[in-house]
């Protein structure tokens, strides 16, 4: 079971679902036992009138997501969310459960079309399937929205259309959020190229989205937040944004643990995430590929799916040519190459085409005696 949550103070009076990081490693759909664990543990809360769920998160399985915004919502306490930095993509739908949302002012909020991973072949009946599954999907996220804000659905369809970034400021202009909280601020940090974020230590791939929040409109480098520089590998720490004066020189795994406890959590959550989904991935095309080949690719020099698929085909290719070589030099060997075929003026068939037959195997056999005496 991949549990991704947390509840705080079980028992008291202020208890808290923290939701940081994905949301959901794996998908729930046809899940039985994840979402009965998180329905557990909302059960133990008691009978509680108040639950506040802070969440920093890049989004994730949005099966999940309507999930636990449906849990939720049936809840008699009432729900306050917080967004503690980041709610990007399925972590929106969580949100929206909140009868009231807040956040800080230069936090980030990003709504975007749902997005399919494919491993394997499909033919153009499956994706069309699949694509009619996906407007499903959107839809039922579309209705989670329009709950919250009273916006159009047309206008909130455009607006994942274009993956849409907003800061707390912003998405409390389009309905999004509720309250601002201007007496709290974000500590976040980014490489240059955005490919990733880290909102309040809290690491998040933004890899898969088409495009990446401004820094300038939306989060600011907090002085409190040390760009790391790594000793094993200082050149490409520099892509860390803010360089200045204040810097934390880390040599150390453990000393980087001891500095950024929750992001080296957040690193080895997802470098396991990764690897479970490469090794399902090879295992799903396993089957039509050498079994040496494929343990070579899991274990000995990993490979992406992909890649293997790549290097079964290089393989095939190579045994293809090697059959051809080995055929030649059989052919030629046998001394059939140097057989001339002769025209019958007989009947084609029958007695004659077997006599033929038999006289060119004699004759090849009878060559390649000599060559052996020879």
């Amino acid at each position: 079971m991949n549990k991704f949550w947390r509840f705080k103070n079980i028992g008291g009076d202020e208890p808290e679902l923290l939701l940081y990081g994905p949301i959901s490693e794996t998908s729930w759909l046809g899940d039985e036992v994840t979402p009965k664990q998180f329905a557990e543990d909302l059960k133990a809360l008691g009978n509680i009138s108040n639950l506040t769920v802070r969440i920093n998160s890049a989004g994730g399985d949005v099966f999940a997501a309507n999930a636990i915004y449906t849990m939720l919502k049936d809840h008699p306490a009432n729900v306050t969310v917080k967004i503690d930095g980041a709610a990007l993509s399925a972590a929106t739908v969580v949100a929206m459960a909140g009868d009231i949302i807040k956040a800080p002012a230069n936090a980030l909020l990003m709504i975007h079309n749902p997005l399919l991973v494919l491993f394997g072949y499909y033919s153009a009946e499956e994706l069309e399937k699949m694509s009619e599954v996906l407007d499903t999907v959107k839809e039922s996220i579309i209705n989670a929205y329009v709950a919250k804000t009273k916006r159009d659905r047309k206008e909130l369809s455009k607006m994942m259309d274009r993956e849409t970034w907003m800061t707390a400021e912003e998405a409390k202009a389009e309905g999004f959020v509720d309250e601002i909280l201007f007496e709290e601020s974000v500590d976040a940090s980014a490489t240059n190229d955005g490919r990733y974020l880290v909102v309040n230590s809290v690491l998040h791939d933004l890899s898969r989205y088409q495009t990446r929040p401004s820094l300038g409109k939306g989060i600011t480098v907090a002085a409190s937040v040390k760009p790391v520089i790594l000793a094993a590998n200082k050149q490409a720490s520099k892509e860390i944004i803010k360089e200045g004066d204040d810097t934390l020189e880390i040599k150390t795994v453990d000393e980087l643990k001891q500095q950024y406890p929750e992001l080296c959590n957040q690193l080895v959550t997802e470098a396991k995430a990764s690897e479970r989904e490469r090794i399902k991935s090879i295992d799903e095309i396993a089957a039509t590929i050498d079994p040496v080949l494929v343990a070579k690719a899991k274990y000995e020099e990993p490979m992406t799916a992909q890649e293997l698929a790549y290097e079964a085909l290089k393989a095939d290719a190579a045994k293809g040519r090697k059959y051809l070589i080995d055929r030649d030099h059989e052919i030629k060997a046998s001394g059939a190459d140097k057989v001339i075929a002769a025209i019958s003026e007989g009947p084609i068939g029958g007695e004659d085409e077997k006599s033929l037959i038999d006289k060119i195997v004699a004759a090849a056999n009878q060559k390649r005696a000599k060559e052996v005496k020879k």
